[in-house]
């Protein structure tokens, strides 16, 4: 009787579900290094760097920099989706003005 009692009052008394701890987000050391590289190479180069390939490194670094900010900054929602977004946009404006970069560089 009392197993039955028991299982009753689970079925009918149902605790509610623990959130599951948010998972330790480790930390992106390879992404902290590229992120380095890339601002190096970067500053270092600014005076032999033409405007175009200025321009992309300086998209690369604000993805990357936006992407570690994604990852580590305790946003809300909204702001999240801002930031993942723009991290998004200059990357894919870096990758295009990289392969402009190419088209001008093998064919002029």
């Amino acid at each position: 009787m009392a197993k039955q009692y028991r299982k009753l009052q689970k079925n009918l008394y149902k605790k509610p579900e623990q959130k599951k701890p948010m998972e330790k987000i480790g930390k992106d050391y390879v992404l902290m290094a590229v992120t380095v590289f890339t601002l190096l190479i970067t500053v270092a180069g600014w005076t032999s760097l033409d405007t175009l390939s200025r321009v992309m490194y300086t998209l690369l670094s604000v993805s990357l920099m936006l992407t570690y900010a994604k990852r580590h900054a305790q946003l809300d929602d909204q702001k999240q989706t801002i930031v993942e977004r723009a991290s998004l946009a200059t990357m894919g404006l870096a990758v295009i003005l990289f392969f402009v970069s190419l088209y001008f560089h093998f064919t002029a």
